[in-house]
């Protein structure tokens, strides 16, 4: 994709941000995302073929800097460290990014009702799993963490923070810091030998 092109979905991505967070998935059409877009409806089904594969790239656009969180924990000395500082950073970026949170809740909710977001969405979450049980795995056989069910634990994991940034949006009094250690504490400080 060249750079003009680049920009232009960029364009695209910040006109369908506002129109999903103002409109609703179901109440949002392509031909409003186009005018926001300053393009015309036929420009805009040249980048996008449907609202649900652009509220997906929406998605996977907030989740580039996640990826990036990701490749810090091996980067890190301590896989313990790493780990216990991706729940950190994780769980800050989305609390310094609320708008693109509630985003990512409608994502969800969408992949409930539409096929073609679920089968997107199937397929972003199956690749994290794998990322975090293979992580688990390797951790075990280097003797960091005692024995468990990796892929439980994974999926576990990330289900837990990401039901925590729901509830994030919902309650004004619940804090980072006691979740975040918490979290620390049951899926990583728990499973160390």
């Amino acid at each position: 994709m060249g750079e003009k092109s680049d920009v232009r979905i960029n364009e695209i991505v910040e006109a369908a941000i506002n129109e999903f967070i103002e409109k609703g998935f179901d109440q949002a059409s392509m031909e409003s995302i186009a005018k926001r877009a300053n393009l015309s409806k036929g420009g805009l089904y040249h980048h996008f073929k449907s609202k649900a594969e652009i509220l997906f790239t929406v998605n996977m656009k907030f989740y580039e800097p996640i990826q990036e969180l990701m490749n810090q924990i091996e980067a890190n000395k301590s896989i313990v460290n790493g780990l216990n500082q991706y729940i950190t950073n994780y769980l800050n970026y989305w609390n310094n990014r609320r708008r693109e949170l509630l985003l990512y809740i409608i994502t969800m909710h969408e992949s409930f009702t539409n096929p073609q977001i679920l089968e997107l969405y199937k397929e972003s979450t199956g690749q994290y799993f794998d990322y975090f049980e293979l992580l688990f795995k390797k951790s075990q056989k280097m003797g960091i963490f005692k024995k468990f069910d990796a892929r439980s634990h994974a999926i576990a994991l990330i289900s837990c923070l990401d039901g925590y940034l729901g509830y994030l949006l919902i309650d004004q009094f619940i804090t980072l810091e006691k979740i975040e250690k918490h979290i620390q504490n049951t899926f990583i400080n728990n499973i160390v030998k």
